[in-house]
């Protein structure tokens, strides 16, 4: 029998109402200043953008994360007399297959093989050292055991003969995301390091970031970002206080994962967020075609890899401590006056009604970012001053980045029984589909792992019933049964 309404003709008023999204949507991700990073960075990141086809946001942060970081041992920004390290904290999402790890291949190749080089002489230099430890150890077991010699006479017989140094582990890039990592490698080795990982939440959902490790993984990492310097307290060997120190950092990390962070009340508290530049840019899966081009030996990789490598050529100012001790880089007078002026404006902006106000603690810490990015930007293109086309480019990147905290703030404080629902959700629709019905014993038997009891399972559903994605239906082998809503 023909249907009384065909289905295209049922009213709005007679159609089951649509289902409530369960977060809001993020509004579209905003474009990332290509431009800001200059003739040599902009057009490395066009190059890589054509043949990667990654997002370009996303190839933009490990562009600048790489030029932040071979810059950031050879000066420190002062204005009005207060100092900042160059260094800077960048985090980047991105979904599974973005290709984030070949844009971090090319973005710090010149990185990793000076330390591949350097590595090789290390591992000699320590053979070496450990031979010729073993002898002065042995020399002086027999100086200190010799009966015949007073106290002064040891010392002195001990002087003659220093013992020998241990050489500096060359790593300039650590991907393990542990505090303790971090802080034994600055310790031990280079007093400039990038924490550089592709699989960021390595980092969020791991040791460093438990419950009982999280404040003190912050505080480091903040009062590294501060001033470029931290306590370690251990039993043992190691404690004490580390000066000279500079990290710059690059998580790659799943939005899945960073909404965790976004949403994490201690590091929006503790100021760990506003020390990080975030930016999700649209997804370019699905549109991607092979190139047959040879990043290498494009003119713009070309002069990007000169640029790095003339930096990594470079002497680190060094104190006799094997703590950096950067000259202090200065703004001219125009490049001043273009801070000032972006800075009251954004104060302007801060008060209760100010459009900045929800990412008040970033927006607070703005005209730093701007400064340590105009003098990452300055020392990059080999200038002895920061001048207002820097500051012009630094504030581009800060306008993109604040934009994006708008954005992104906000739908990371979506509530944990919302973000669990919306899980159980994915999983009904990729195990299901609409139309089919499924006992509810098997929701919390075969889905989610936080939904595997009963109570915790009838949560959910009712939060997925309230919103409309799921509606309760009469099974004949059991009493509580589900059907997904087709959308």
């Amino acid at each position: 029998m023909k249907p009384f309404i065909a289905a295209a003709d049922v009213p709005s008023w007679a159609q089951p109402p649509e289902p409530l999204p369960l977060a809001r949507e993020l509004d579209p991700a905003t474009p990332f200043p290509v431009a800001a990073l200059g003739a040599v960075g902009a057009a490395v990141v066009e190059q890589m953008h054509a043949v990667i086809q990654a997002p370009q946001a996303l190839i933009g942060q490990s562009i600048l994360a790489a030029m932040n970081q071979v810059a950031q041992p050879f000066a420190n920004v002062i204005i009005d007399g207060r100092v900042s390290p160059l260094s800077d904290f960048f985090l980047t999402l991105g979904e599974s297959g973005e290709r984030k790890s070949a844009v971090d291949a090319w973005a710090l190749a010149q990185v990793r093989e000076r330390q591949r080089a350097l590595m090789a002489k290390y591992r000699s230099e320590r053979d070496e050292f450990e031979q010729a430890a073993l002898v002065y150890d042995t020399h002086a077991k027999r100086v200190l055991a010799d009966k015949k010699l007073s106290s002064e006479a040891k010392q002195a017989r001990l002087a003659e003969t220093p013992r020998p140094t241990a050489p500096v582990m060359p790593l300039f890039i650590v991907s393990e995301p542990s505090t303790e990592a971090i802080q034994r490698q600055l310790i031990i080795g280079l007093p400039s390091i990038g924490l550089v990982n592709d699989e960021g939440g390595q980092f969020l959902g791991g040791y460093a970031m438990s419950a009982e490790k999280r404040l003190g993984t912050l505080t480091t990492l903040s009062r590294l970002w501060d001033r470029g310097e931290f306590d370690r307290v251990r039993v043992g060997d190691g404690s004490g206080s580390y000066y000279g120190r500079r990290l710059t950092l690059h998580l790659m990390v799943q939005p899945a994962v960073a909404s965790s962070l976004l949403a994490d009340p201690l590091a929006r508290e503790q100021g760990f967020l506003a020390r990080c530049l975030v930016s999700y840019p649209q997804s370019t899966a699905g549109q991607r075609r092979y190139t047959e081009t040879d990043i290498a030996q494009t003119p713009a990789y070309r002069a990007y890899t000169q640029r790095m490598t003339a930096l990594l050529d470079q002497a680190w100012p060094l104190s006799s401590e094997n703590e950096l001790d950067p000259p202090l880089i200065t703004l001219t007078p125009s490049a001043k006056s273009a801070w000032v002026a972006i800075y009251n404006d954004i104060e302007r902006s801060l008060g209760t009604n100010g459009h900045l106000a929800p990412v008040r603690s970033l927006a607070s810490k703005a005209p730093e970012h701007i400064a340590r990015l105009a003098g990452t930007f300055a020392v990059f293109d080999g200038d002895a001053q920061i001048d207002s086309s820097h500051i012009d480019r630094a504030a581009l990147l800060l306008q993109h980045y604040l934009a994006e905290a708008m954005r992104l703030w906000g739908a990371g404080q979506v509530s944990a029984e919302l973000k669990l629902a919306q899980d159980v959700l994915n999983w009904l629709r990729d195990k299901m589909g609409p139309g089919r019905v499924i006992p509810m014993a098997d929701i919390y038997r075969k889905g989610p792992s936080a939904i595997r009891s009963a109570g915790a399972a009838r949560k959910v559903l009712q939060v997925l019933t309230q919103h409309g994605w799921v509606i309760p239906v009469e099974h004949p082998k059991v009493k509580e049964a589900f059907q997904l809503v087709a959308v």
